[in-house]
């Protein structure tokens, strides 16, 4: 069997399983409408795995406590009191709770894949194989050959099932897994998910360009790369006129044709980003509150149809929360990836993953599924610790 040279019990290996199933079955079809709600096989997973938990090993929950996960308890109370200044204080609630949700399927899972992270990679590929392959069998049945736009979330499995794939032989020098990534990019480029693609093809190349030195570079030169890196972008904000760009943008919205931005994603997708910018600069510091977004949007719309969010996570979250709270959640971030790389404790593969959740959360609409991509890295990077 797949899993036989692994050396634990039944129960143990039920639990890994488990845990490793509840992510890849979010991003899947595996949902069902009962009563008008949406059921998730995934939630009654993981509703099943906290209640045993909860009997079995409630110390597993101290992990809440930890230092690295601390920072993010302040951002969920901050979420709390910009609900109170804003008015909005059943979103807000609603937000903390969907948030708490998801650190407490990672804190679970983390540790077990700080048991065996090699298995609980290999399972959490195994699993969304098994969710793309469902989607792509449904569509196919349906006479859908490409765009599996019934997926919904689904779709989200095709880009990360070949980053883990890819990041798998990278880290292990697998060829084998090398093949499956290939084939898995078949299924991937037919989903035609834009966001999976570009991510999947950036985390390629920058492997292409690191893998020869990164045996070589010492931490002051990844450093020097780093600051250089970081000159150069803070440059191209200071050489072109990015303000004046934004001011064009903004002008030219005004004269949108909602007919022809109805049915072309990409002018709507840009029109949305422009009139978020346009929110953002009316409420920068605090921003408008949870859920409001769609709210502000009704002024630029006589179409209803064109109302949503920004569809970007980080103008997402700086429309509701404004500057304060992305600069909470990003500082956050960094402090868990420079934390991750000074304890020289994880495979180099791991800074990619937190590279390629970064990217494509840009492109994707606020909710639990951009939850789950982008907080995936920093709440579990154990899947990607060097035993060696």
């Amino acid at each position: 069997m797949m899993f036989s040279s692994y050396n634990y019990s039944k129960k143990e290996m039920l639990g890994f399983l488990v845990v490793c199933a509840i992510l890849p079955l979010y991003f899947s079809m595996f949902r069902y409408g009962v009563a008008g709600a949406l059921i998730r096989l995934s939630d009654l997973l993981l509703l099943s795995l906290v209640s045993f938990k909860l009997i079995t090993t409630p110390k597993v929950f101290y992990n809440f406590a930890q230092i690295r996960i601390l920072p993010l308890w302040f951002y969920i109370s901050y979420i709390l009191f910009n609900g109170l200044y804003n008015d909005n204080v059943a979103a807000s609630i609603k937000e903390c709770i969907q948030l708490v949700w998801v650190v407490t399927y990672f804190v679970i899972a983390s540790e077990y894949a700080k048991k065996n992270s090699k298995l609980f990679l290999d399972l959490t590929i195994a699993f969304l194989i098994l969710s793309a392959l469902y989607t792509v069998l449904y569509h196919f049945s349906l006479g859908h050959l490409t765009r599996y736009k019934s997926a919904n979330d689904g779709k989200y499995a095709f880009g990360l099932l070949s980053l883990l794939l890819l990041l798998k032989s990278s880290m292990f020098n697998d060829k084998r897994t090398f093949k499956v990534f290939l084939l898995s990019l078949i299924p991937l480029f037919m989903s035609m998910e834009r966001k999976g693609i570009f991510g999947v093809l950036l985390i390629f190349l920058l492997l292409l360009i690191i893998r020869p030195i990164k045996a070589k570079a010492s931490a002051g030169e990844v450093k020097l790369i780093f600051v250089s890196s970081l000159t150069l972008l803070l440059s191209a904000f200071y050489f072109f006129d990015i303000q004046g760009f934004i001011d064009e943008k903004i002008y030219q919205s005004n004269f949108l044709d909602e007919s022809i931005a109805l049915y072309t994603s990409n002018v709507h997708r840009e029109n949305l980003l422009i009139n978020a910018i346009q929110i953002i600069k009316s409420n920068p510091f605090l921003g408008v509150g949870s859920d409001q977004i769609v709210y502000y949007m009704f002024d630029y719309y006589w179409d209803e149809r064109l109302i949503n969010g920004a569809h970007n996570f980080y103008l997402d979250m700086l429309v509701q929360y404004g500057g304060v709270g992305l600069t909470l959640l990003i500082s956050w971030s960094l402090y868990c990836i420079y934390s991750c790389y000074s304890s020289n404790r994880y495979h180099k593969e791991l800074f990619l993953f937190y590279i390629y959740c970064m990217f494509v959360v840009t492109f994707m609409a606020v909710g639990q599924a951009v939850m789950l991509v982008f907080f995936m890295p920093f709440l579990n990077p154990y899947m990607f610790l060097n035993h060696d």
